[in-house]
């Protein structure tokens, strides 16, 4: 087979061009700090990227839903805390009111008192968090309780509110319930407020001491109880987000070593490629004959 010029010139074009494409591919590499610029580059890697990142945005929604969840318990938190230091204070007037002879003006400082502290239990009873209503099941837009204005009685809104359990998502098949149904918490607090009131208007001692006492007492057992659920979720919920996070990390640190270049190994590289380049070009000078072309320049 007879080697021709025109031969040896072809091949060193295509070779030339070989290497001047490897050189431009590591320049984008470098450029874009990603080894996999288009699927073609690593059909495999390619699909474990997007794989990762459907993860890391699942992660980030779970995380979100966590972060939400907890306000919600600090929130509700809050609201029983303060309920159980107003049956606190309940329950020393109920003892103060059941233990000695009272005058009619003793009677009603402690039922002026008392008035005041079921309001604030109403208002604890209507918290919001973040503009919802905690204590309202399903319905998170109206109060749970209202207040009938003539009688001065508080009852649950079951006319505006559908008790339910709010559930979040916090990761796969992994769900938790972040709300308390109102009138298991505070339904039988309010009872035993208003028997309270009743007996001292009507100056019922004996009802104080013996049922009404112990109703209080028996709330804020309710009261602590529920803090204790609240409690241990916050808990459940603080070891969520930790793994969340050390999972964003675990997997942010895979889709690196997937995509991302070493750009130490990159730049070694582009040295060696540029430096084949330029010796292809002296190379080519050397073998690729002068044509008539040439000499009419």
């Amino acid at each position: 087979m007879r080697i021709t010029q025109s031969m040896i010139n072809e091949n060193f074009t295509r070779n030339l061009m070989q290497n001047l494409k490897r050189l431009g591919d590591i320049n984008d590499m470098i450029s874009s700090r990603k080894k996999i610029r288009r699927p073609s580059d690593d059909p495999v890697g390619a699909a474990m990227a997007l794989k990762l990142r459907r993860q890391l945005a699942a992660i980030e929604q779970y995380n979100n839903n966590a972060q939400d969840a907890l306000t919600w318990m600090k929130d509700t938190e809050t609201a029983l805390a303060n309920t159980g230091d107003i049956l606190q204070r309940l329950n020393e007037l109920t003892i103060q009111a059941a233990n000695g002879p009272l005058t009619d003006d003793d009677r009603q400082k402690i039922l002026y008192e008392v008035k005041e502290l079921k309001d604030q239990i109403f208002q604890e009873a209507n918290s919001t968090s973040i503009n919802r209503y905690m204590f309202g099941g399903y319905t998170t837009d109206k109060p749970p309780f209202i207040k009938d204005e003539d009688t001065g009685k508080i009852e649950a809104n079951t006319a505006e509110t559908v008790d339910g359990v709010i559930e979040y998502n916090l990761g796969h098949s992994e769900r938790i319930p972040i709300n308390l149904i109102g009138s298991e918490v505070f339904e039988d607090i309010f009872v035993s407020v208003e028997k309270l009131e009743e007996a001292l208007e009507t100056n019922d001692s004996a009802v104080i001491s013996s049922q009404v006492l112990e109703d209080i007492k028996n709330s804020m057992s309710t009261v602590l109880k529920y803090r204790a659920q609240i409690g241990a979720r916050s808990n459940r919920l603080e070891a969520t987000v930790l793994r969340l996070d050390a999972n964003e990390v675990d997997y942010l640190e895979l889709l690196s070593n997937t995509e991302d270049i070493d750009l130490a190994r990159m730049i070694t590289e582009l040295k060696m490629e540029e430096s084949v380049y330029r010796a292809s070009l002296s190379v080519g000078a050397r073998i690729i004959q002068p044509s008539l072309v040439d000499f009419l320049r």
